[in-house]
């Protein structure tokens, strides 16, 4: 029987809360990326029950794992992310009929908001879109103008009857940007 308050329940968790509303598609996705690269270090027994789990072991086990593969900022942002899964998490675990999480807004956004101008359910230029989900450092809503972008999908074939798509990819990728997505697909390798 799997435990409530298991690694893969808080998994489970995230994908919940993304399909109900309960919390942003890009933020579910960037927790649950967060999550399973720093909490999969550990072994089965630490993942078993994340409320006895030392999140600052294994964050710390994380870094220094990863430290030659990733900049400290994103270090720090992952260890950030795991922690708020986890958080989230337990919360929803304690009492989910009245679990909310706060999510950021831009100005432009509560400008709107407060004069009425745009409802929370609204999505808009500079709400989070499971299309846009991206590795940064500090994750905030990015503003495109998808009419002046032009954007592809593409699909990769990782070994027999496994095919990852690649969306949203903009025609005139940079070197850098490429450099950078190569650095967040690494961080998902187990």
């Amino acid at each position: 029987m799997k435990n409530p308050y298991s690694l893969e329940a808080l998994l489970d968790f995230l994908t919940h809360a993304s399909q109900r509303g309960i919390l942003p598609t890009a933020t579910a996705a960037a927790l649950t990326v967060a999550a399973r690269s720093v909490l999969g270090m550990l072994n089965p027994d630490e993942q078993h029950d994340l409320r006895t789990t030392n999140l600052d072991s294994a964050i710390n086990r994380f870094n220094n794992k990863r430290a030659e593969d990733v900049s400290p900022a994103s270090l720090k942002e992952y260890g950030q992310r795991t922690r708020r899964a986890v958080e989230h998490f337990l919360r929803w675990h304690d009492d989910p009929e009245n679990f909310s999480a706060k999510t950021r807004q831009t100005k432009k956004r509560a400008a709107l908001l407060n004069k009425g101008q745009a409802s929370p359910q609204q999505g808009g230029a500079d709400t989070y879109d499971a299309q846009q989900v991206e590795s940064r450092t500090v994750m905030e809503p990015q503003v495109v103008d998808q009419e002046k972008l032009e954007l592809y999908d593409t699909a990769f074939p990782i070994r027999p009857g496994v095919v990852a798509w690649l969306t949203n990819i903009p025609y005139n990728l940079t070197k850098a940007e490429a450099e950078r997505l190569a650095q967040f697909v690494r961080m998902l390798a187990i």
